[in-house]
């Protein structure tokens, strides 16, 4: 059998345009929001989903997006690997420094033995400036060679940087002064450069070092090499003697070979656009975060039994409809600031006070499962599941517990504000335990969207 692959530029525009569609949503409540479910499904089909729907509590729209990439905070010591385009799955082949400024490593230091060394000098914009610029190549005393890509800004840290992720972006209109310099570094891109030379067998019986020749349609790349016990070991790129180091421009293609011998060399070539031009290509992004948050009842908008209601599941929705409406009408999606995703009755009489999970049933044993009632407005929140079955509550019906004596009389039912069996559900997080919601507690729900090999 034939096997195929989705290319690394064809899951870039994929999230290109997933990426586009969540950031025309943000203003002032777009298409996606954040669900929370009581249900417990453990897969992600479409029945399981009808399960995650049923138990559907409320909705709070996606605040913001960010592209993200695996979190590689700059550590002394610690062998970070030259960046090489013909390995997507690389990893450590770009770093944050304490300032959070990143960059792509462009060369390993090694010794003289081609051993890869841990990187002791912490690369710094500031260093790239002084050495020839924030938009080169530049060295440190310990053998690496650094290209600085950008600054996450205080927002980004804020909301998207966490020990696992780190926010990525490219900049189309700048609003803060990172995204400025970044922006400039992106026009400046040099296109075309030899990034760095990838030695797949070093040969034998070498007692003179050969020379790097490189054959192509660009121009002024140069690389030497160092030999021992007879192999080549190392390629570093050469510097002009004035801090500007030689990767060269403008190469589409280009064949890379020993000027002796029986070596193999191969070309890493920068992104098609350059280093800079892209950094979510460039770091080969595969993910988007989504961040949002939810405060408590949200202002007493949301309900919530404090403390007896939790959760299990949460979800991303696209084109949540209004209640009323399904996914064939032409309305128009659903875009507060949050929504109620259960009925609720209107309830007077009877005696106690029914708690959160609670089932109660008509005398003809219609069934439903309290998430809160809220005895201050006379209101019970409920749903129904496979376990309770959907009957159809009346008005004037009494409901009674099944374990206790709480009864109530159904005077009115009262519709949620959503058709939570609308939508795309794109996302589902069945969580390990339960959470626990308090109206003092805020929830930072920052999810990950994962598009990459695996």
């Amino acid at each position: 059998m034939s096997r195929s692959h989705v290319t690394t530029d064809g899951r870039n525009v994929l999230l290109e345009l997933l990426k586009d569609d969540l950031d025309s949503a943000h203003s002032p409540a777009g298409r996606f929001y954040v669900a929370l479910s009581g249900a417990d499904s453990s897969r992600d089909g479409l029945h399981d989903q009808l399960v995650a729907r049923n138990e559907m509590h409320f909705v709070k729209p996606v605040s913001r997006s960010s592209f993200v990439i695996e979190t590689y905070n700059w550590t002394s010591g610690q062998v970070y690997n030259a960046y090489d385009s013909n390995v997507p799955s690389q990893e450590k082949f770009y770093v944050a420094n304490g300032l959070n400024e990143v960059f792509l490593c462009v060369q390993t230091g090694k010794n003289s033995s081609g051993v890869a060394q841990g990187s002791t000098v912490e690369p710094l914009a500031s260093s790239a400036a002084a050495f020839n610029g924030k938009g080169k190549s530049f060295a440190t005393t310990d053998g690496y060679v650094w290209r600085y890509l950008y600054t996450m800004s205080g927002s980004q840290v804020n909301f998207f940087k966490t020990n696992e992720y780190m926010p990525v972006q490219t900049v189309r209109t700048a609003t803060v002064a990172e995204q400025t310099e970044q922006k400039a570094l992106q026009d400046g891109s040099t296109h075309g450069e030899i990034i760095g030379i990838a030695i797949d067998s070093g040969g034998t019986g070498y007692s003179f070092t050969p020379r790097v020749d490189i054959e192509g349609n660009g121009t002024s790349a140069s690389f030497s090499v160092t030999i021992s016990d007879g192999s080549v070991v190392k390629i570093e790129v050469d510097s002009d003697g004035f801090n500007t180091l030689l990767h060269g421009t403008g190469y589409d293609f280009a064949k890379v070979i020993p000027s002796a011998g029986d070596a193999v060399f191969r070309p890493i070539f920068s992104p098609n656009s350059g280093v800079n031009r892209d950094p979510v290509e460039t770091l080969r992004s595969d993910k988007i975060m989504l961040q949002t948050t939810v405060q408590g009842n949200e202002s007493l908008t949301l309900p919530l039994a404090d403390p007896e209601n939790d959760f299990k599941q949460v979800m991303i929705i696209r084109d949540i409809l209004s209640y009323g409406h399904n996914d064939s009408d032409a309305a128009p999606r659903y875009s507060k600031s949050n929504g109620n995703a259960m009925h609720n009755f209107t309830v007077s009489g009877g005696s106690g006070t029914f708690t959160a999970d609670e089932i109660f049933e008509t005398a003809s044993q219609v069934k439903g499962k309290t998430f809160w009632h809220d005895t201050s407005n006379n209101l019970l929140y409920y749903v129904q599941n496979d376990s309770t079955g959907f009957g159809t509550f009346n008005p004037s019906e009494t409901i009674t517990s099944t374990t206790t004596s709480t009864a109530k009389v159904i005077d009115a039912i009262n519709n949620p504000d959503i058709n939570r069996y609308s939508g795309d559900i794109l996302y589902i997080n069945n969580l390990e335990t339960a959470i626990n919601r308090t109206s003092t507690q805020t929830e930072d729900f920052r999810i990950v969207l994962d598009l990459g090999t695996n």
